[in-house]
């Protein structure tokens, strides 16, 4: 999968090549896969995103600022569908599951 990440208008593109990828800041508990740091209102272990038989998805972590996507915060695990647009503090990233 490939995870696209915006903060401060500047974009990233990070290749997974995991089943699962883990999104936040540096910590030695649980390395992220995805790092966000530099941007504050991202927890350590913030959410993560995975791929099932195909299907992409994702869940928040116990974050402080919680997981949005298309602008609704999540609350439990859900689909990802091309084109949806996830905030996670403030960064705004969109998968791939194709990775092309």
């Amino acid at each position: 999968m490939q995870v696209s990440y915006q903060y401060q208008g500047k974009w990233h593109i990070k290749s997974v090549t995991e089943a699962q990828a883990v999104i936040g800041r540096k910590n030695k508990e649980l390395p992220p896969t995805i790092d966000l740091s530099p941007d504050e209102k991202v927890s350590r272990k913030h959410a993560r995103i995975w791929l099932d038989n195909g299907v992409c998805w994702i869940e928040d972590l116990g974050s402080k600022y919680g997981t949005k996507v298309n602008g609704a915060t999540i609350a439990a695990r859900q689909q990802l569908q091309d084109g949806d647009s996830i905030v996670v503090g403030e960064t705004t990233l969109r998968v791939d599951a194709s990775g092309e």
